[in-house]
């Protein structure tokens, strides 16, 4: 069983650009059904939102997978 790679989610979102960040939330909204406002408030740089835990995990799978630039 290999482990996962820990990924930065909230850094990686601030590493894109600003079509990819609109990519990802898109992808994260229809694929997951969360809330487009509420998912980009909470990767903001300097937020006092957290994500919660399966939301973390979550966007971290579709980071590690690539499958939202598809």
């Amino acid at each position: 069983m290999t482990e996962k790679q820990n990924i930065d989610v909230r850094g990686y979102y601030q590493s894109l650009s600003k079509k990819e960040k609109g990519q990802l939330l898109r992808y994260l909204t229809m694929h997951y059904g969360y809330s487009v406002h509420t998912l980009s408030a909470k990767l903001r740089e300097n937020t006092e939102l957290t994500l919660r835990q399966n939301e973390e995990m979550d966007i971290a799978d579709t980071i590690r997978e690539g499958v939202w630039r598809q």
